[in-house]
């Protein structure tokens, strides 16, 4: 019984063979995930890249509406002191005025 059958020996090269089946399909199914997993890494890449030149417009965008607030309202002070100085002079032409008048 030392000796193997041609039969015996077969019998172990089918289950060998099996067993090499399917560790190769374990690595072509390997292969898929990675595969997905790279796809997937490249659609979150993609996204965070949107996301990155959205969020720099937003800033962009808000920093544009500041400046303008800012010019909005130097030129509103600047608008009333024209209407102050405006009035104090039309105060002062009022009083020559009534100076002439009186004379």
């Amino acid at each position: 019984m030392a000796q193997e059958t041609i039969e015996d020996l077969n019998k172990k090269l089918k289950i060998q063979s099996d067993i090499i089946k399917g560790y190769e399909k374990v690595l072509r199914l390997n292969e898929q995930e990675l595969a997905n997993a790279d796809e997937i890494i490249r659609m979150y890449e993609q996204i965070i890249d949107y996301s990155r030149s959205e969020l720099k417009e937003a800033k962009e965008t808000v920093q544009a509406s500041s400046m303008v607030s800012n010019l909005s309202r130097e030129e509103l002070l600047g608008a009333f002191d024209k209407i102050r100085a405006l009035e104090d002079a039309n105060k002062k032409l009022r009083e020559e005025s009534l100076k002439f008048n009186k004379d």
